[in-house]
């Protein structure tokens, strides 16, 4: 990562995206983080202290993935972490609520709206008792970052396009369902990476920033166990990313944590697969 722009790139998107972090909890005493324990949401959290305080939210089955790691980082001290276990039956008692939300807010009731609003609504549901106005969300950040595993088959032309063409159907494809999530239980969600300074600078960066090809197998920055392998090359998704999380003081373990998607690290799709199976809920494909 030899570059005489790269560290001043890095400082970069530190001061913009603190500063987008500080618009969204302006004036807040407290605010709620959806915190699955990952680099997106914890880099959000560690920024987000410095304006207020901050409660993590962690929501997922006992077993799942999130929960395992938010346990790991409560024990630090670091944060106000609250953990929300959940069990298929927690997910039955809500889901004529979920179900609603999706349906008046014309979001389709597919397997992944619904896997992806559990965590949500119960974040946000605990967010509220504890007297919460304004959660932060780590969304955005695969889109900017390079983090989904799909940009890793694209050559760069490919991925610049599509992960623009990803920004822009954000709110229409996620972003807009886990508002709904969270107004019901009125919280109001924003989205520090989403933010326009942020996201323009950000987003226009080099791509070897974000998606970084490993040659002679020369691990950058102790990162080797991120490590991708698609089509026989080696990458670390969300490099600059996970340099910028060291910057702001996030433990190692989650700076060097591959990433997982909200419905698998909370285990939330296992719980919709099992409940689609009693027929109690339909879906549309």
């Amino acid at each position: 990562m030899e570059n005489i722009n790269y560290d001043a790139t890095l400082l970069n998107l530190k001061n913009l995206l603190s500063q987008s972090v500080g618009q969204a909890t302006n004036k807040l005493q407290k605010t709620g983080v959806v915190f699955s324990a990952g680099i997106d949401s914890t880099v959000i959290a560690f920024l987000a202290k410095k304006f207020c305080n901050v409660c993590a939210y962690t929501v997922g089955t006992c077993k799942g993935e999130d929960i395992i790691f938010a346990r790991k980082f409560e024990k630090l001290n670091i944060l106000d972490t609250k953990i929300i276990e959940i069990t298929e039956g927690d997910v039955e008692n809500e889901k004529g609520n979920i179900l609603k939300i999706l349906n008046n807010n014309n979001i389709p009731v597919t397997k992944l709206n619904l896997s992806t609003a559990v965590p949500l609504y119960f974040a946000s549901k605990k967010a509220y008792r504890d007297g919460i106005k304004v959660m932060l969300s780590g969304q955005g950040a695969d889109e900017i970052f390079g983090g989904y595993v799909r940009y890793l088959k694209m050559n760069e032309y490919q991925r610049i396009i599509a992960m623009k063409n990803d920004i822009n159907l954000a709110y229409k494809d996620n972003l807009n369902r886990d508002i709904a999530m969270c107004a019901f239980n009125k919280i109001s969600l924003k989205f520090p990476y989403m933010d326009k300074n942020f996201s323009d600078y950000a987003m226009n960066i080099p791509m070897k920033f974000k998606i970084y090809e490993v040659k002679n197998d020369q691990y950058p920055d102790d990162f080797g166990e991120t490590i991708d392998i698609v089509d026989g090359k080696k990458f670390i998704r969300k490099f600059i990313l996970r340099k910028l999380g060291r910057e702001a003081s996030v433990p190692e373990f989650i700076v060097k944590r591959k990433k997982k998607a909200m419905q698998y690290g909370s285990m939330s799709e296992k719980i919709i697969e099992k409940i689609l199976k009693n027929h109690s809920i339909q879906i549309k494909f």
